[in-house]
C-alpha cells in the first residue's frame, strides 16, 4: 500500500472510532417534556319567565274589557356560565289594540330595557351568572276604543328571549361593559348567523 493510502485508511478508521464513541455517548443525554392542558366550555343558558302573568295575569286575561290592565312581567335569568347580553321580542296580535306600561305609565319600559328599533327590546347591561333582568314591562293594557269580542276568539302575545355571549365583544370586558344599544344589536347579529 502506498503511504497516501496507509494514512488516509488509518485517518478514515480514527474518525470512525471517534464517532462512534461521540455517538454513542450522545445517546445517554435525552429530554421528554409534556404537559395537558385541561379546559371546559362554557355555555348561555338563559329562562323566560313571567311571574305576575302566573300569579294572577292569565286568568285576568280572560274576558278582557277596554282599558283593563293585566299583570304581564317577562323577565330573563341567566343560567348559564357565561356573562350574556339578552334581547327580547313581543309580538302582538293582529287587530287587538294592546300596549304595554310600566309602573302605571303606558308604553313604558323597565329599568336598563331599550327599544332597539328593530323589533327587539334590548337589556342594555350585561347579565351576569344567576342574575334576572327587571321586568321588560309589567303590564298589558287592551285600548279603550276596543270593540266587543265574542270571548271564545282567543289572541296570543307571544315573548321570544334571545341572548348571546358578552365575552369577545370587545377586547376589553371594562369595554364590553360600556357598550351601546347599537353596538350589543350589532353583536347579537353577528353571533346569530
Amino acid at each position: 500500500m502506498n503511504a497516501k493510502k496507509k494514512i488516509f485508511s488509518i485517518a478514515l478508521a480514527a474518525s470512525l472510532a471517534a464517532v462512534a464513541v461521540v455517538g454513542s455517548s450522545l445517546a445517554y443525554f435525552t429530554d421528554k417534556d409534556e404537559k395537558t392542558n385541561t379546559l371546559t366550555i362554557g355555555n348561555v343558558d338563559i329562562t323566560l319567565t313571567e311571574p305576575g302573568w302566573d300569579a294572577t295575569g292569565k286568568e285576568e286575561a280572560k274576558e278582557m274589557y277596554p282599558g283593563e290592565a293585566v299583570a304581564k312581567d317577562p323577565t330573563v335569568t341567566n343560567n348559564g356560565k357565561n356573562p350574556a347580553f339578552v334581547r327580547v321580542k313581543v309580538e302582538w296580535p293582529e287587530n287587538v289594540d294592546l300596549s304595554y306600561r310600566t309602573d302605571y305609565v303606558d308604553n313604558k319600559l323597565g329599568d336598563n330595557w331599550v327599544d332597539g328599533k328593530d323589533g327587539y327590546f334590548y337589556y342594555n347591561k350585561v347579565l351576569g351568572l344567576n342574575e334576572t333582568t327587571d321586568a321588560l314591562f309589567d303590564q298589558i293594557v287592551l285600548g279603550t276604543d276596543t270593540m266587543n269580542g265574542d270571548a271564545t276568539t282567543e289572541y296570543d302575545v307571544v315573548v321570544y328571549a334571545e341572548a348571546v355571549q358578552a365575552q369577545g365583544a370587545k377586547a376589553s370586558f371594562s369595554d364590553v361593559e360600556k357598550m351601546s344599544v347599537e353596538e350589543i344589536a350589532t353583536w347579537f347579529n353577528t353571533c346569530m348567523q
